[in-house]
């Protein structure tokens, strides 16, 4: 993905589009995943809470 496709994806989580945000959180799974790690195991509420924060915060992005 380029950077004019991200910041159209990006557009369109912001304005509540639900496949760009799935697309954005796609993107992003990895970092996600890697920083949802408690004691060397991933901890598969803590990445339930991150999707979930991202998913109702990504409203308030500016662009």
């Amino acid at each position: 993905m380029n950077a004019s496709e991200f910041k159209k994806v990006l557009q369109g989580a912001v304005l509540g589009n639900h496949r760009d945000l799935e697309s954005i959180l796609e993107l992003y799974m990895p970092m996600i995943e890697h920083n949802s790690y408690l004691y060397g195991r991933l901890d598969e509420d803590l990445k339930q809470y991150i999707l979930i924060h991202i998913a109702l915060n990504i409203s308030k992005f500016k662009i």
